[in-house]
């Protein structure tokens, strides 16, 4: 392997720097043109932060407001608000490694008085609604929040181009790569959109991650001491306090190292380095959070049966020949993990993964399932985006490349024999890629990962050693080709870049602000509410109210719970519906028009209340019962209260009158 000269080396750092920069400036003012975030009240800001986003950023907003930062992890470690009346500790069940780390930064700043003063003005709304005060600059506290998402934008950008460079072993690669990016900047993120999901935070970690390991596995051998690669094993820990979902993309980097191993492409020592990383990792979060569910997981299942099966291996292999070696360590893993999951993770929060893949593969169909699978995001890959990657000619690169690739190791078969003609690093990537494309293409929220590492892929058509081996060694030529990329690439690209940008909007939601301010007005900061499952983080964010259930639908408790707070969709009668609400402690119950009644576009079987068909086998329909939410929206709703109405929401009050029944004791004359 060639070793880069240090001016090279420098203006690839530069470079990477400055695509990482114009990424978060793109990512930043594409959210800006979207929702005219400066010139909305503190409310609207929060309302914008729909489902699960203003859950996370509620959190902050907890430390935030705290008087210390210690203080607000004492609230956040003992929150009676998420999942009123369950007291519990949120960082650890809810990921919110980012919030926290964001927190301490904002109070350590506040204490050090760094925070510069808000810039603020008045705006009137017209259209009869009251003037706002609106506030910006990082001394408020959501756009301090906010400089932190683009800071993990501005890694991402970095990273995709060192990634790409590296891994081509050009400049060029790198600047194909990162065209490519910004050509499907869409099809590759959502960080402009939703900025405190998870992702925003994990998503860039991982793919650094991934870049460690790919330099790792170039070097074909362990590192010599563990003691180097600490930055490894937090980068490893953050990405499983972040989001829920990385030890899922672990199990995939997993079993694409398990395979080269297999194939002996790598040796047993760099899979021990391997598995020793993220072990350390594992152990140091559940030692941190006490994490059940990483604790459960098929991540750390697969780990320890794994490195069990190579041990065995390696105590069978001077009685058995290599190939029946691989058959049986193949075996060994495979049955291991799944009498693992039988064994010690039976039941846990992580089942609804394997039913969304089941209902995908087969006509699996559960109440929980299908409110994951009738949303967008869970559905499967959309045409339009292979349209993109096409038209985008990114994926005709990314094949070219994969061409390059094979035609080069197939050169190298003669002369170093098999699997010394295979690159590790190269041939991780390519089944990395190929696990995450499978993975988009049954979930499409999932092609985050799939288009970013096709961008890297492609940047491998520039690679001076395949291009060497096909004949093109000249310079000029090397470089034509790249030119000759991009301006195939820029023939549509340049195109979804201007509309991406052209988007101006403005965000607005009035009967939802109406509703938020009479919680906040008419009702008892200690009343708790239950609901749609989007509406309740809102809820919680903006008048700090308890509520019942809450968008994290990951957790097995929160699915039971939503589902007897959904019942107000059902064809249950208003008092069975009444008394499963009082059993959860519910004062307030709000329901939204559009979901009551099936308002809008609803995929065929995903209206609420055909949800509730399929959940008694139609035979409540089968029976003539009538739906309960229509009757409390607008009808006789007792033992219910109506006590707010817009043209959009409903709250409904119970009525927890206590009955008290008098037996008088019967009296006997004996004559």
């Amino acid at each position: 392997m060639e070793r880069e000269s240090k001016p090279i080396y420098i203006l690839k750092i530069i470079l990477a720097i400055a695509c990482g920069i114009l990424h978060r400036w793109h990512a930043s003012t594409l959210f800006e043109n979207e929702r005219h975030f400066t010139h909305l009240s503190e409310m609207e800001r929060e309302m914008s932060f729909r489902t699960e986003m203003g859950m996370y950023y509620s959190y902050f907003k907890t430390i935030a407001d705290s008087a210390t930062f210690f203080e607000g992890m004492q609230r956040i470690h003992h929150d009676n608000f998420s999942e009123y009346p369950n007291i519990i500790n949120a960082e650890s069940k809810y990921n919110l490694g980012p919030e926290v780390n964001i927190g301490m930064f904002y109070h350590i700043m506040k204490y050090l008085d760094l925070l510069p003063k808000p810039l603020c003005w008045q705006i009137e709304r017209g259209d009869g609604l009251a003037s706002i005060t609106s506030c910006e600059g990082i001394g408020v506290p959501v756009y301090f929040y906010l400089e932190f998402v683009w800071l993990c934008a501005m890694v991402t950008g970095f990273t995709i181009f060192l990634y790409a460079s590296n891994l081509s072993g050009s400049i060029g690669g790198g600047i194909i790569a990162v065209a490519a990016f910004f050509f499907n900047h869409t099809e590759c993120t959502r960080v402009q959109w939703t900025p405190p999901l998870r992702e925003s935070f994990a998503y860039p970690a991982l793919l650094f991650q991934m870049f460690m390991m790919s330099e790792i596995l170039k070097k074909r051998k362990k590192p010599d001491s563990m003691s180097t690669h600490v930055d490894l094993v937090l980068l490893m820990a953050f990405c499983l306090l972040s989001w829920q979902f990385s030890q899922f993309v672990f199990v995939t980097q997993t079993i694409a190292l398990l395979i080269l191993k297999w194939f002996k492409i790598i040796n047993q020592e760099v899979y021990s380095f391997y598995c020793i990383v993220h072990l350390l990792s594992v152990t140091s979060v559940i030692g941190l959070t006490s994490n059940a569910f990483l604790l459960n997981s098929l991540h750390l299942a697969l780990l320890i049966v794994s490195v069990c099966a190579s041990e065995l291996g390696k105590a069978l292999s001077n009685r058995v020949n290599a190939k029946t070696l691989t058959v049986l360590e193949i075996t060994a893993t495979l049955l291991g993990t799944n009498l693992w999951k039988v064994l010690f993770t039976s039941g846990s929060d992580d089942e609804h993964i394997f039913n969304i893949l089941k209902s995908k593969i087969s006509n699996y169909k559960d109440f929980h399932t299908m409110l994951y699978t009738c949303s967008a995001e869970f559905d499967f890959l959309k045409y339009e985006t292979y349209e993109a990657i096409v038209k985008t000619f990114l994926l005709p690169t990314a094949i070219l490349a994969g061409f390059l690739v094979l035609y080069y190791w197939y050169r190298n078969l003669k002369g170093q024999g098999f699997p010394n003609c295979i690159e590790p690093h190269i041939a991780y990537n390519i089944l990395q890629t190929g696990a995450f494309t499978v993975m988009a293409m049954f979930v499409m929220r999932l092609k985050l990962f799939m288009t970013p590492h096709l961008c890297i892929l492609a940047g491998l058509s520039c690679s001076k050693r395949y291009l060497e081996k096909l004949g093109i060694k000249r310079k000029a030529m090397q470089g034509a080709l790249v030119a000759l990329l991009l301006a195939m690439m820029s023939y549509n690209g340049v195109q979804r870049l201007i509309k991406e940008r052209e988007f101006i909007g403005e965000y607005s939601n009035v009967d939802q602000e109406e509703l938020l301010e009479w919680v906040q007005a008419k009702t008892p900061r200690s009343a708790a509410f239950a609901g749609k499952m989007s509406l309740m983080a809102n809820i919680m964010l903006s008048t700090r109210r308890p509520i019942v259930n809450n968008p994290y639908y990951e957790s097995k408790e929160m699915q039971e719970r939503t589902m007897k707070v959904y019942e107000i969709f059902s064809r249950k009668s208003v008092a069975e519906v009444h008394d499963t609400l009082r059993k959860l402690q519910v004062d307030y119950v709000v329901i939204e028009e559009a979901l009551c009644y099936g308002y809008g576009y609803w995929k065929p079987g995903c209206k609420m209340l055909e949800l509730w068909d399929l959940v008694d086998n139609g035979k409540g329909k089968s029976e003539g019962k009538i739906p309960v939410c229509p009757m409390l929206f607008r009808g006789n709703a007792h033992p219910f209260r109506r006590v707010f109405e817009n043209r959009s929401y409903v709250v409904l009050q119970l009525n927890y009158t206590k009955y008290i029944e008098y037996k008088p004791k019967t009296i006997l004359y004996t004559a």
